[in-house]
């Protein structure tokens, strides 16, 4: 395609017009863009931007990012969640430094290469900040086009990705695939949007076939999601008063891979189910809800002056308000310190 296809062009006038001043988009490099596309997955933009700042306020380069430790990443990504994304990022950094000799990719197919980085975050990368023309698919676009072209397939299934994806790539700007592509985000982040979308204000009412025929809040169309499994869980936390009299808690980090990888927590036991455990000295319970998991959480806690409950944890001081925790155990964490504070007087 050598020619804009007119409804970019007509997209293209409203986005000049409504963008966003958000400070990634003022003058597009390639590894800040990384930076906001990796934080900004799962993560709303108020809370993002603090982040891509405090990031790049850190870790001004991707050599920085890739000589800083997992526990200076991790640390600095704490709050955000997902925290796969943190691991994979300072991975693909010290893979750009280590065998790339400190170059980003310019292409969409070799920022793919890099650990985390999938078809969308590559597409994005390659066409905003090196003019390639390929288009970007994310849950904004993939919602304004199952309606634009009204189409009734499951976007989750292969006839309705292949849909979507045959209409992101006769739409890209060839000449300007990176304000294309932000343009059709923009659009579904502003106008287009999940429930009650603003069709009077949209640039492009006149072409959407899901507005002409009714069907708007009926796309896009997904496949019916499996349901959360029960889970009940219990964290085993082992306490004990150190040579100076501080009381501490026995802390394991998590496997890399798992639920809560690289994360610090109490030694866990779960298992699927709705029964709580049979026991009256349990704290609890901690509800909390993931994406295919619904965990109802219990914690037992347990003096010692004996050997470490294992050899992969450390002795932490119970008043660090410093570790990474799942967001199960953070969100309860100041409960936990006070109940252990009480158990210990009990002991």
């Amino acid at each position: 395609m050598t020619t804009a296809h007119p409804i970019t062009d007509r997209l293209l006038s409203w986005y000049a017009d409504h963008a966003r001043n958000l400070p990634w988009r003022a003058a597009p490099e390639a590894y800040s863009t990384w930076l906001s596309e990796v934080i900004l997955q799962q993560t709303r933009v108020d809370t993002g931007t603090a982040y891509w700042h405090r990031f790049l306020a850190e870790f001004p380069t991707v050599q920085d990012l890739a000589a800083a430790s997992p526990e200076q990443v991790m640390a600095l990504w704490k709050g955000l969640g997902y925290y796969s994304r943190a691991r994979n990022l300072h991975a693909a950094a010290q893979h750009v430094v280590n065998e790339l000799h400190g170059e980003l990719p310019h292409s969409s197919e070799g920022w793919r290469q890099l650990p985390g980085i999938g078809p969308y975050t590559a597409a994005a990368i390659a066409s905003i900040c090196f003019s390639e023309p390929v288009p970007v698919v994310d849950g904004n676009v993939q919602r304004v086009l199952s309606r634009l072209f009204d189409i009734a397939n499951p976007v989750d299934r292969k006839a309705g990705k292949a849909a979507i994806d045959a209409a992101a790539a006769e739409l890209v700007h060839p000449k300007r695939p990176g304000d294309s592509n932000q343009a059709w985000m923009e659009l579904g982040a502003l106008v287009c949007t999940p429930k009650n979308p603003k069709c009077g204000d949209c640039p492009l009412v006149q072409d959407c076939q899901a507005r002409a025929t009714g069907t708007v809040s009926e796309r896009p169309v997904k496949s019916a999601k499996k349901a959360a499994v029960e889970m009940q869980v219990t964290f085993h936390v082992t306490m004990r008063h150190s040579a100076n009299g501080e009381l501490q808690w026995w802390v394991e980090r998590r496997p890399d891979s798992g639920i809560w990888g690289g994360l610090e927590s109490f030694p866990v036991h779960m298992e699927e189910g709705r029964r709580a455990p049979n026991r009256l000295d349990l704290w609890g319970p901690v509800r909390h809800i993931l994406t295919h998991r619904k965990m109802t959480a219990w914690f037992s806690f347990e003096m010692t002056d004996g050997p470490n409950p294992s050899g992969t944890g450390a002795w932490l001081p119970v008043s660090d308000d410093s570790r990474t925790w799942p967001r199960l155990i953070a969100k309860v964490i100041a409960e936990l310190q006070a109940e252990a504070g009480l158990r210990a007087v009990k002991n």
